[in-house]
């Protein structure tokens, strides 16, 4: 289980669910399929504790801090123009 906000290294995955942890985000995306059996049961715990973490970050971090460390190499638009190469 990742540390929510701790670091920018953690990662985890829950079916094909992928959680990617940032000190500034957290990036969740992919798709599950939680089924009404005993597989189904431990993805929801394990989804259930996730999120239980993220907001006990949250209410151990408020008021949110004003991170200046954002994960701008993570971003998926560049503050910069580039040139259109096919141009």
């Amino acid at each position: 289980m990742i540390e929510p906000f701790a670091n920018n290294h953690q990662s985890m995955q829950i079916g094909e669910l992928v959680i990617e942890n940032q000190q500034d985000k957290i990036t969740i995306y992919g798709d599950i399929d939680v089924t009404f059996d005993a597989a189904g049961h431990h993805q929801a715990q394990q989804l259930h504790e996730l999120t239980t973490k993220i907001m006990q970050a949250f209410d151990d971090g408020f008021p949110y801090s004003n991170n200046e460390a954002k994960s701008k190499e993570n971003d998926d638009q560049s503050d910069k123009n580039i040139d259109n190469p096919f141009l």
